[in-house]
């Protein structure tokens, strides 16, 4: 009896071990691991890279990044509002009155882009950190063969192709950036890329083709030919106030959300759920409610989030 109740007792410590790894891992990230953020402040003059940057995350990172010592190259689809956004920057960041701030226009949706061309004015700039964020889907509620071709040709330019060719054409000079120091590059993922909830299928196999790509392209940077220095990350993000849900303990706003992509910048993983309430959400989703559950919540979600627009009009 003594025997089995001791082999019982090795048992569950051996089975208890990765639970305790992963809630080791979890204060750590969190709670205690300081941010590494200041690694990519190296060379004379270090710039970071944000597409989607005049509203949203895209503005609030941009805003992080300046606070933090870095120049910055934005990118907008409005040259318009792309100016306010520059002012108000230099406006909410007074103490930086010297960083260089920099902007290029182009609409993500649309094809034909000369991208090499795109990067012409900034491809000698020391590039450290990349953030492909631009990005979106919305909440209407057509099926798929109710939607356009055109549509769905946007959507696919926007949320993948642009990141895509961006990235082919910036690699060489961010490969040049990496022989003073460390150079990251992270794109923007969804929880939706996990659940795949209705009605945004295109947009949540877009962002699993955005953490396949980040993966392969670190893969090739490490390890083959490599290390380069060039290092890729796909960030997690779950629901962030930028429309017309509220604020609340799981849905922060943009600038909660920002801080907390600066604060896991560097942290060595190649998928990175920035926010800490959107990890527990995330392993609670996986380990707890199942597959059942969880499509019949995000189906409830997308149906409450699409009368919230009908009503807007």
């Amino acid at each position: 009896m003594v025997g089995a109740v001791k082999l019982l007792a090795v048992l569950g410590g051996v089975l208890a071990v990765p639970h305790l790894c992963r809630i080791s891992s979890f204060v750590w990230l969190y709670f205690l691991r300081p941010s590494s953020l200041r690694r990519y402040l190296h060379g004379p003059s270090p710039y970071a890279l944000i597409t989607g940057a005049t509203d949203g995350i895209g503005k609030a990172l941009a805003r992080e990044l300046l606070r933090n010592g870095f120049n910055l190259i934005l990118h907008g689809r409005n040259e318009t509002k792309m100016k306010k956004v520059v002012e108000e920057l230099r406006k909410s960041v007074p103490d930086k009155p010297d960083a260089d701030i920099r902007y290029f226009i182009a609409d993500a949706s649309q094809a034909g882009h000369d991208f090499t061309q795109m990067i012409e004015t900034f491809k000698d700039l020391h590039i450290t950190l990349v953030y492909h964020n631009v990005g979106g889907s919305d909440t209407s509620p057509e099926r798929l063969d109710e939607r356009t071709e055109d549509y769905l040709y946007a959507m696919l330019h926007k949320n993948t192709l642009f990141a895509l060719f961006l990235n082919r054409v910036l690699l060489p000079h961010l490969r040049r950036s990496a022989k003073s120091g460390p150079v990251l590059v992270q794109f923007m993922g969804s929880l939706a890329g996990d659940v795949a909830p209705p009605r945004l299928s295109i947009y949540a196999a877009s962002k699993g083709f955005l953490e396949s790509l980040s993966h392969g392209l670190d893969n090739d940077e490490l390890f083959f030919d490599g290390p380069t220095g060039v290092r890729y990350a796909y960030l997690v993000a779950g629901p962030v106030q930028t429309g017309p849900m509220g604020e609340n303990f799981r849905t922060p706003s943009c600038e909660t959300f920002a801080k907390a992509v600066m604060a896991r910048t560097g942290c060595g993983g190649r998928r990175v759920v920035p926010y800490a309430v959107h990890a527990v959400l995330l392993w609670f989703m996986g380990n707890v409610l199942g597959d059942a559950a969880v499509d019949r919540f995000s189906a409830e979600e997308i149906r409450s989030l699409i009368e919230q627009a009908k009503k807007g009009e």
